[in-house]
């Protein structure tokens, strides 16, 4: 699909600027169902489309993503674009791209608009059910067909959670894989060690591209070390794959439990290896994710020793995941219990299956694994060792069956 589109677009069988009236119109669509867009600039994007254009008949495409529509969440940095992020400066615009929004276009894609975070987003299959958050409008612009590729951000699974229910791919990368400089408000890897910019895709080969873009260290980000991402492998023949399913409370549908088990039956049918899954990690991750939310409000009377106590519990929990995935190059697991709710405030509840991974640094990516009973999406998680993105690319493949 978006290999498929590129091609067509380097070729010149298809002009940006017709594929760019031809995304404004869906997203624009999209939008009166869902309100997953909150600014566009359809001149804007029209002209960078046509610039686009001239280059090609100057000199051939502009790089590997030339003329692909794409989404931005409003709290990554488009130049021009409205971004007010969590604060309530709703006048400003920023003078520069964030790193990977400069990337992107550099390698010649249309930024289309940018997308609403939590809010009353509507599920592009059923508007009286939520796509979940926060990179709200992004799996809901996805999911809609009205873009192929967006760029969200998942500190404790806000890009796996609404892709899991939009029924779309989403990849969160290994921590310090991709700079977060321009996300608005600010990040950083000593302020925030969760927080990753990731895609949302329509396909796999659209996190790939896009991974492959915006990856590596800009000399701003002090937490991206230079770390090369490698090509994902051809096949999965070999790997270790474990499974794990719900713990204590926390246990999933029986729709999303199936899916689960499938997306691992094919990936050992394409020649992985089945191995066990020693450690159970959510009450773990529930816990270290409530202290740190703690810590993030600054709640009174917290003490340096309990701010010590957890970090010294976070490292603890991050070397016990790094032991137990040193046997695993592959974690199956489910992204959510269930299929999107009716529309309701999400509750941190709903993040339990995506945060052992955001605490542990480790790369993570949903992928779409069929529908429930009640024709909604389902998504099942897939988890790699730190680094190890292009792993997770492969077996994303291979769950395709």
């Amino acid at each position: 699909m978006t290999r498929d589109l590129l091609e067509r677009l380097a070729t010149g069988a298809v002009t940006a600027t017709a594929t760019t009236t031809e995304h404004l119109e869906r997203l624009h669509e999209a939008d009166a169902r869902t309100r997953a867009v909150i600014a566009f600039d359809d001149q804007r994007a029209l002209a960078d489309a046509a610039r686009l254009d001239r280059a090609l008949a100057d000199r051939g495409p502009v790089g590997p993503l030339h003329g692909l529509p794409v989404t931005v969440k409003d709290w990554i940095d488009v130049e021009g674009f409205p971004c007010a992020g969590e604060t309530d400066r709703h006048d400003r615009r920023p003078e520069r791209d964030a790193t990977v929004v400069a990337r992107l276009r550099g390698a010649g894609a249309v930024v289309l608009a940018k997308t609403r975070v939590w809010g009353e987003v509507a599920h592009p299959d059923d508007p009286t059910r939520t796509v979940g958050g926060s990179s709200s409008g992004e799996a809901a612009a996805v999911g809609a067909g009205a873009a192929l590729l967006g760029l969200g951000s998942d500190s404790g699974g806000s890009i796996r959670l609404p892709a899991a229910w939009a029924g779309v791919y989403g990849l969160r990368p290994t921590s310090g894989r991709v700079p977060a400089t321009g996300h608005f408000p600010r990040i950083g890897a000593l302020s925030d060690g969760r927080t990753q910019i990731g895609p949302l895709a329509a396909d796999v080969d659209g996190l790939e591209l896009a991974l492959s873009v915006i990856a590596g260290p800009d000399g701003r980000d002090a937490g991206v070390p230079p770390v090369p991402l490698r090509p994902a492998p051809l096949g999965v023949a070999g790997l270790r794959v474990a499974v794990t399913g719900g713990e204590g409370p926390w246990q999933p549908e029986p729709a999303v439990a199936s899916a689960v088990e499938q997306v691992a039956e094919r990936l050992l049918a394409a020649g992985a290896r089945p191995v066990p899954w020693r450690y159970p990690w959510l009450a773990d991750a529930w816990s270290i994710t409530q202290g740190y939310w703690t810590r993030a409000a600054g709640r009174p009377g917290l003490t340096g020793a309990e701010v010590h106590r957890q970090l010294w519990d976070w490292d603890r929990f991050r070397t016990r995941c790094l032991e137990a995935m040193d046997e695993v190059d592959v974690l199956v697991m489910p992204a959510t219990a269930g299929s999107a709710p009716v529309q309701r405030a999400l509750d941190g509840a709903d993040f339990v299956f995506t945060l052992p991974a955001s605490l542990a640094g480790a790369p993570a990516l949903v992928v779409p694994a069929g529908r429930d009973a009640a024709g909604l999406p389902v998504g099942v998680q897939l988890v790699g060792r730190p680094w190890e993105d292009h792993v997770l690319l492969a077996a994303a493949r291979a769950a395709l069956g």
